[in-house]
């Protein structure tokens, strides 16, 4: 393939606070942590980086740290998506200028984009930057039929796509129509991380990536060598457990956020209006981390 996307994982970070602004030295001792796990690459300002609780200026900024911190180690995605093509263009120009590697981008959250503004919306970003884009395929931004990817997949920059639905059937149908051409798949769904790879897609896009980057990579890592043995199973079926808590969490970021401080590098907390999680599910988080440590510690 030459559309040059990473293989395996693709960590969506989340975004470090400190006080009311961003936390520099957070970010880049985040990176380290992905660095040392030998992920693919990260992506920034995704849902799991709060996007929408970040202004423009902020995330152009954070986009500037994590090109000073990942230093051509590891490539950087950023996620561009706005609710004006305007301002998804800007995003877009300024992620190119600042050396992304590619772009995520969704289609504007919130008011429903009919598929005629969705393609204008499309080519109108691909026709402003040289770099490959990324569909964000969510249910947030209206999902797409396969038949509209294809439509999308159509323009000169786009080449990948990111499945953020738990329909296993709608994304074996993605990945089979993708072995037709060069595009590359990501799941973004946590627990179908080793079935969708077994299918076919090229890697996944997770925010589970801030917390278990080493057992993700190693699950991922037997899947491409189809090593489906003891070690496996056991990996995958603690891992699997941990994903799904962080699924059907009250908030997947905070407690992705949380996960990160008991693992001791201190992220912040949500910006508000999201709130941190609550007393049982933190003690919840705790028990589920301590049996991921016991897979790691054998791993």
């Amino acid at each position: 393939m030459s559309h040059n996307w990473s293989r395996g994982l693709i960590t969506a970070l989340v975004t470090p606070m400190k006080g009311d602004g961003i936390d520099g030295a957070a970010t880049k001792e985040l990176i380290e942590r992905q660095v040392r796990a030998g992920v693919g690459g990260v992506v920034v300002a995704g849902g799991t980086g709060e996007h929408g609780a970040l202004s423009l200026d902020e995330r152009a900024d954070l986009t500037r740290v994590v090109a000073d911190a990942t230093n051509g180690r590891l490539p950087f995605i950023v996620q561009t998506g706005a609710l004006t093509t305007r301002d998804a263009v800007k995003l877009s120009q300024d992620a190119q200028e600042i050396g992304a590697a590619g772009l995520l981008v969704p289609a504007p959250y919130g008011e429903a984009v009919n598929w005629r503004e969705k393609q204008a919306y499309y080519e109108t970003i691909n026709d402003s930057v040289s770099l490959p884009i990324m569909l964000y395929n969510t249910a947030t931004a209206g999902l797409m039929a396969l038949e509209q990817i294809a439509q999308l997949a159509e323009l000169s920059n786009v080449s990948a796509i990111k499945q953020s639905s738990g329909d296993a059937t709608a994304l074996g149908d993605i990945v089979t129509w993708s072995r037709t051409r060069d595009f590359a798949v990501y799941t973004g769904w946590d627990d179908q991380l080793a079935p969708a790879v077994l299918a076919g897609a090229h890697g996944a896009l997770l925010g589970a990536g801030n917390v278990v980057p080493e057992l993700i990579v190693q699950v991922l890592d037997l899947c491409y060598r189809r090593q489906l043995d003891s070690e496996f199973e056991e990996a995958w079926g603690r891992l699997r457990r941990f994903l799904r808590f962080l699924g059907t969490s009250e908030n997947y970021v905070s407690v992705v956020k949380l996960a990160i401080q008991l693992r001791g590098l201190d992220v912040g907390d949500v910006r508000r209006p999201y709130l941190m999680p609550q007393k049982d599910e933190r003690e919840a988080l705790i028990a589920e981390l301590r049996l991921i440590d016991a897979v790691l510690t054998r791993a």
